[in-house]
């Protein structure tokens, strides 16, 4: 009966605006609510019924007998939209749209067509050997660049490499990227200078834990249809599906193309790859002195199942990407780190990018983590 009264009561407030069910409103703290029949918002009928229902700032009004009161709004799920996919999709709009994709290779010892991944970079290190120092033609003394080790151009300014490239080299940090041609004799490609190297905080020079690193350059890079960034892989490797038609995991870089004469190429490389199973390539690895705690979750394992091609990634393969390529695009789901031999039958290792997306995104895009 009290509570009939009270409801009846509140018909008559002065300057009372009655607001319709389903209209905004603001609660007594300020926030956001919904005009909401009593009996369906559990926290004011509980409040009703504790005998806490002091202010009228919450009600919104009557529908009949049943009061309206200003029920607290629903908590959406806020969905958070990685930043390396957001960087993806702008990529895919603004740079890589009315591009034509063109048919992969996918044999061992073919050569990469010159627009076939504009995503490649090589890396240079001045080579300190007293006889590779030559005279431009001012007379200036300049050393000759070699390119040790690959890697990965995911944004402007940023190129995703191994850890053990840039902190391994006999205390000789690499000092230029290459962008923009398959043929590191060519002149067709774009040089910029290193301004900063960010190896992954846990590596250790002494194992091959975290081998992950990142390039931060001077300038930015100039996209063109021989240079282009690359997507990430924000998922996990265990959601990929190889039974789509057209899905192939490569591997690429100016690795050796031989492994009986030992040489380098001076091109890239495209071997078809897959996955090998984490207990095979453990066994494999078992007792690997730079792998004291085994193989981790953040590794990937693959390698050519066709064992008379032995397609593989090779020394000069260092630091480059292990690629996913669909007909939805490419994709960087892992970094060229260790192997057992070069065109050996066993899986070569991999960092999975997946496992260090949140230190990318923090170093590459951190003003778009929420």
């Amino acid at each position: 009966m009290k509570f009939l009264i009270f409801i009846f009561f509140g018909l008559f407030v002065p300057g009372f605006t009655q607001l319709e069910e389903g209209s905004e409103c603001l609660l007594e703290n300020g926030n956001p609510g919904v005009c909401t029949k009593l009996p369906e918002c559990p926290p004011k009928l509980d409040d009703a019924r504790k005998g806490r229902r002091t202010a009228l700032s919450s009600r919104c009004g009557f529908d009949g007998l049943i009061e309206v009161v200003c029920c607290p709004a629903p908590v959406q799920e806020k969905i958070n939209i990685r930043p390396a996919d957001i960087a993806c999709h702008d990529y895919e709009n603004e740079i890589l749209s009315g591009i034509e994709r063109l048919t992969w290779h996918i044999l061992a010892g073919i050569e990469a067509a010159s627009e076939e991944f504009p995503y490649m970079a090589a890396i240079g290190y001045v080579d300190k050997t007293p006889s590779e120092v030559f005279s431009d033609d001012s007379g200036r003394k300049i050393r000759k660049i070699s390119y040790l080790c690959g890697g990965t151009i995911i944004a402007p300014r940023f190129v995703l490499t191994a850890a053990h490239c840039v902190t391994n080299f006999d205390e000789n940090p690499p000092v230029l990227v290459r962008v923009g041609s398959v043929d590191l004799e060519s002149k067709d490609e774009q040089t910029i200078p290193i301004k900063e190297i960010i190896a992954h905080p846990k590596y250790k020079r002494s194992t091959v834990y975290n081998d992950i690193a990142l390039l931060k350059l001077f300038e930015h890079i100039n996209w063109s249809k021989t240079v282009k960034p690359i997507c990430l892989q924000t998922k996990s490797i265990n959601d990929i599906d190889f039974q789509v038609v057209g899905t192939y995991l490569v591997v690429i870089g100016w690795g050796v193309t031989d492994i009986d004469t030992d040489q380098s190429s001076k091109l890239l490389k495209t071997p078809s790859l897959q996955f090998e199973p984490r207990e095979n390539c453990s066994s494999v690895y078992q007792g690997f002195r730079q792998l004291p705690y085994g193989l981790d979750e953040r590794m990937i394992c693959a390698k050519d199942p066709n064992t008379t091609r032995r397609a593989d990634a090779c020394q000069g393969d260092s630091g480059g990407p292990l690629l996913l390529l669909s007909s939805s695009g490419d994709t960087v789901i892992g970094v060229t780190s260790f192997g057992q031999s070069c065109g050996g039958p066993n899986a070569a290792v991999y960092t999975s990018v997946y496992s260090y997306i949140d230190w990318i995104e923090s170093i590459v895009w951190p003003e778009r983590i929420i």
